[in-house]
């Protein structure tokens, strides 16, 4: 909540700072315009699996987007965007621990994280209403005078559907990964969901009629379940995607979890696998109070997307 809230106040004060020193240029007229994108990009996730404070949360499992938007300027320094994304995010225990063991095989950090042993993947279909700030002096329509550089800031509102997805348990006798399964665990009704969009670009003029877009846009949400890891005990159920510790192999990418097992298990005192049974010796979970299946907090997301921005024609002259 308090890096939220940090950003929010960053944002702000950019915001007033760059009214402030008198960006509007004195132009007899304006040509007030519309125009469209259209784009791609990166996709990364903010949450139980991958935490703020560690590097490896940027560069681990990143996911893509498709954006497009209808962007209205309505004066030489703020524009309004309506946009509608598919973005897709996800992130794997075992990968993210694994890395993070890799890099410092004698801490004990992620080690209840290897043993939870989950993994996600989750489309978001997000609607956007995004409001955008110029950082420079500068006319911004579609014809000549329009900058050849433009940055700026953004932020607005967002809604999304979310519905988290696991794949089901490997099957080593057949080699065959499971199937993508939707599920919902942490018992949180599927519903719309609401964002704060907060970001930055920067538009480069290639003619008249188009620029060159590359924006990247941070989310803050008011989910805890875009990975269906909410922080509540493990239950004493039959579901296969409860509790998935005494997996074998990672459902995720099929690859086996044997060898950092037995060096947690070492390390904790658990029994360690014989690298027959069919199951890995238990470790956390039902019965047991602690550790709980997630932590606390809301879930984040954010993109980096590069579009191409095309400008209609049709002008709008309004007077000083």
């Amino acid at each position: 909540m308090k890096k939220n809230i940090l950003i929010f106040f960053f944002f702000t004060q950019l915001s007033t700072f760059a009214q402030r020193q008198n960006l509007i240029p004195a132009y007899n007229r304006f040509d007030k315009n519309l125009s469209i994108d259209l784009g791609f990009g990166t996709a990364h996730y903010l949450g139980d699996i991958h935490p703020a404070n560690n590097v490896y949360s940027y560069i681990s499992t990143v996911r893509w987007n498709v954006t497009s938007g209808v962007t209205y300027q309505f004066s030489p320094l703020f524009s309004a965007r309506l946009g509608i994304s598919w973005i897709r995010i996800s992130a794997n225990d075992f990968t993210f621990a694994g890395k993070n063991m890799a890099a410092n095989p004698q801490s004990d950090a992620y080690d209840l994280q290897f043993l939870r042993n989950l993994h996600f993947r989750n489309d978001l279909k997000e609607a956007s209403l995004v409001g955008t700030l110029n950082l420079k002096n500068g006319f911004s329509n579609r014809r000549s005078n329009r900058p050849e550089v433009m940055p700026y800031v953004l932020a607005g509102v967002v809604i999304f559907s979310s519905s988290a997805q696991a794949r089901d348990k490997f099957d080593a006798s057949t080699n065959q990964i499971g199937a993508w399964t939707d599920v919902n665990i942490s018992n949180i009704k599927p519903s719309i969901k609401l964002g704060i969009p907060l970001g930055f670009g920067i538009r480069k003029k290639i003619s008249n009629n188009f620029d060159i877009v590359a924006e990247v846009a941070y989310r803050i949400t008011v989910t805890d379940a875009l990975d269906d890891i909410v922080n509540m005990p493990y239950q004493a159920t039959l579901n296969t995607f409860e509790n998935r510790s005494t997996e074998v192999f990672n459902a995720y990418s099929g690859e086996s979890r044997a060898e950092n097992f037995n060096i947690i298990s070492n390390r904790q005192g658990f029994s360690t696998y014989n690298g027959t049974a069919q199951n890995l010796p238990p470790t956390i979970g039902y019965p047991n109070p602690i550790p709980q299946r997630g932590e606390t907090g809301n879930d984040a997301y954010w993109t980096t997307s590069f579009k191409l921005r095309y400008y209609f024609n049709k002008r709008i002259f309004c007077p000083r």
